[in-house]
């Protein structure tokens, strides 16, 4: 004999339901999948700016604003007054966020405001028109997710002429030397002991360094960054090139994985490749600086500086054994006040150097 079973009609499901226990279980799966995706998904797009940084360069502001995970931003401007507004997708600001000097910026006040009762309004007004660019950036050892925006100062532009960079009847100019102090700004490099940065050892050495230069007859030493500000990579042997120098040096005062590691080392340019574990280490890490100082990774304004560089390199290899002839004799007088870790120049694909 066949046994039949029925299944009893829910009695409180909403009006017009009714559902076996077989479907009820397949609706109740289906209902609550639906619940937590759309709780993943709202929970993906949410962030909340814990902090707001600022940096003033010699030609743009830098602002950077803090997250608690990736967002989507929009950005304006707007005149009479001169405002520039960031609107960031499901985002609002955590309590303790306040707002930081802007003495010696464009920028005069920030203030912010709920959008939609999701989106976070950033309002920043501005004594001038600016140029502004903003990217995003995600998490790294040393920062949280980031939105950083640049207001770069709308100056004219000075066209030279041949005879006013080098005038026909000019005399034997100086020797100019380039000296770049590593990191800066929101990049703080290497943390040592007592969480001092080597963005503000290298900033004073370097300033000591063309005291020196300086001093000596025949000599000028200029500086790349003369203040806690990031500048890009490529743009640091950019301005030394502006500044028509002769040679480039850059500062840095690397960690390294053991705590025990010491002393100093001089390095040029490898064009084959590290010629030690050690160089390509350090290599790698001063290469990522651009990811942790607020760089984009896509950029439409320097392709004319590309296809200049490319032009460059064609002539580096003749500048590589004057390095090289160079740093032998800086070596060599390091050697006397510090530890070498080679006894050698070493080389490596620093970006400062191939760029």
């Amino acid at each position: 004999m066949t046994r039949r079973y029925h299944a009893r009609k829910i009695t409180n499901a909403p009006i017009g339901l009714s559902l076996s226990g077989r479907r009820l279980r397949q609706f109740l799966f289906t209902t609550c999948l639906g619940l937590v995706l759309a709780t993943q998904a709202t929970v993906t797009l949410a962030a909340d700016v814990n902090g707001i940084r600022l940096w003033r360069a010699p030609d743009h502001t830098r602002v950077v604003f803090d997250l608690s995970g990736p967002v989507e931003h929009k950005i304006f401007q707007l005149e009479n007054p001169a405002r520039l507004v960031l609107d960031l997708s499901a985002s609002q600001t955590s309590a303790s966020v306040s707002s930081p000097d802007f003495k010696n910026t464009p920028i005069t006040s920030l203030r912010w405001a709920t959008r939609e009762q999701r989106d976070l309004r950033v309002v920043l007004d501005l004594t001038k028109p600016v140029s502004p660019r903003s990217f995003v950036l995600g998490s790294n050892e040393q920062y949280g997710d980031r939105l950083v925006v640049d207001l770069y100062d709308n100056e004219k532009t000075t066209v030279k002429t041949v005879n006013d960079v080098m005038p026909a009847d000019s005399k034997a100019r100086n020797v100019i030397i380039a000296i770049d102090a590593g990191h800066g700004g929101d990049d703080p490099g290497a943390i040592g002991p007592g969480k001092v940065q080597e963005k503000k050892v290298v900033l004073q050495i370097s300033r000591e360094l063309k005291k020196l230069v300086d001093g000596t007859p025949g000599y000028e030493g200029v500086l790349v960054r003369s203040g806690d500000y990031y500048i890009p990579l490529r743009k640091r042997t950019d301005i030394a090139r502006q500044k028509r120098a002769d040679l480039f040096i850059s500062v840095h005062a690397d960690a390294f994985k053991a705590a025990s590691a010491h002393g100093a080392s001089v390095y040029a340019l490898s064009r084959r490749g590290a010629t030690s574990e050690t160089a390509r280490y350090l290599a790698k890490r001063e290469n990522r600086a651009d990811l942790i100082g607020g760089v984009g990774s896509v950029s439409l304004t320097d392709k004319d500086a590309m296809l200049a560089g490319v032009l460059l390199d064609l002539s580096m290899t003749a500048t590589l054994d004057s390095s090289l002839e160079v740093g032998g004799k800086v070596l060599k007088s390091m050697g006397k006040v510090a530890r070498l870790h080679k006894k050698h120049v070493e080389q490596a694909g620093f970006m400062v150097l191939k760029s």
